[in-house]
């Protein structure tokens, strides 16, 4: 077993969050003429929510104030709906009664930024215009991802494979409900929003990734500020878009037996600095790399488990990089990741551990470059 050690292009990264700046001049300008438009003619969908499969997204779009703008024949929306049957599913699994009653006694905060997230304003999408192919399309959502700043929201990510469409990780039960003001998407689940730690947060906060963040700060020794593994990951954007292949301790302590090393989480310091780099680098799945004048920047992914591909598919990897040569992974839904270095898959255990900035996927075997 060899892990690649020998990286030939330390780059800093830049990750920059846009701030939206906005000007105005004191001039006399004359009054618009209004254009009027006519109205669309159907049902609004506000008006489709009257289906019974929909009562309970009724009920709680009306106790949120979002029924108005959704009969706004001159609006755009596109929804993605769930059902009755997808909310008394999150019910049971929050260990609430599975009824109407529970959308009136979440609390409404709760409720109101689950059903921002799934309304995407000003945008019309209907499965066919979601590709299949990385990366996943993304669609800004009504709900705010700042506290400071309300025009940054949260993105959900439509994908499609083949007839099957999800969002996130969750089906589209049946596609293209047309409305005068937009389309529906029947949701086969509730799609949760994204939890507001980082990813750096999540990993941490789990108790099977702690050999993996011994790695992380080992690997943070050989790469400049503004680039290390644990900046990257405290990203505090919904567009940074990080997908991590976790090893679990296991899968570490699996490493380090193979290694002849004690099984433990500090093992990594026996590890040469470059080691660690290549191997925190190489669980970091992205969609390619841009090269510049000034260095290479990752294209950034964030795929969930729905999105992985069906036949073995070569994938690229954060390590490239930092080694324009580097090996990529092979993904497989069925199988999993393997590394070149890797005699077999690593299975994925756990996925779509879903954070502010990204989604982590626990995988039992560490990812080998070569």
């Amino acid at each position: 077993m060899k892990i690649l050690t020998n990286i030939t292009r330390p780059v800093a990264l830049f990750l920059l969050l846009a701030g939206i700046t906005m000007a105005s001049c004191n001039k006399n300008i004359p009054d618009p003429t209004p254009i009027n438009y006519p109205t669309p003619t159907g049902s609004s969908i506000g008006e489709l929510l009257n289906d019974p499969n929909f009562s309970y997204l009724q009920a709680a779009v009306t106790r949120v104030g979002l029924m108005a703008p959704l009969l706004d024949k001159n609006s755009k929306f596109t929804v993605f709906a769930p059902d009755n049957t997808a909310f008394n599913n999150l019910f049971t699994a929050l260990g609430l009664p599975a009824n109407i009653a529970t959308v009136g006694a979440l609390p409404i905060a709760t409720l109101t930024a689950i059903l921002q997230y799934h309304v995407v304003p000003g945008s019309v999408l209907s499965s066919t215009m979601i590709p299949e192919s990385y990366p996943n399309t993304n669609m800004p959502t009504l709900l705010a991802a700042s506290g400071t700043n309300p025009l940054l929201k949260f993105v959900n990510f439509p994908s499609r494979r083949g007839a099957s469409a999800f969002v996130d990780n969750v089906p589209v039960a049946a596609a293209n409900i047309v409305a005068a003001n937009g389309v529906v998407h029947r949701m086969a689940g509730v799609i949760m929003p994204p939890s507001t730690n980082t990813l750096a947060q999540g990993l941490s906060a789990d108790t099977s990734m702690t050999f993996l963040m011994a790695a992380v700060t080992r690997a943070d020794a050989g790469m400049p500020n503004g680039s290390k593994f644990s900046q990257l990951l405290s990203t505090p954007s919904p567009y940074a878009n990080f997908t991590v292949f976790a090893p679990n301790n296991n899968a570490f302590r699996a490493l380090y037996r193979a290694f002849g090393v004690p099984e433990q989480a500090s093992s990594i310091n026996l590890f040469t600095v470059n080691t660690a780099v290549s191997i925190v680098a190489y669980h970091l799945h992205i969609a390619g790399v841009t090269t510049t004048a000034t260095g290479a920047s990752p294209q950034l992914i964030r795929v969930f488990s729905p999105n992985l591909p069906t036949t073995p598919t070569q994938a690229t990897t954060f390590l490239s990089v930092l080694s324009p040569t580097a090996p990529r992974l092979t993904v497989n839904a069925s199988q999993g990741v393997k590394g070149t270095g890797n005699a077999t898959y690593s299975a994925i255990i756990g996925t779509d551990r879903h954070f502010l900035n990204g989604v982590y996927h626990i995988i039992n075997q560490v990812l080998i470059p070569q």
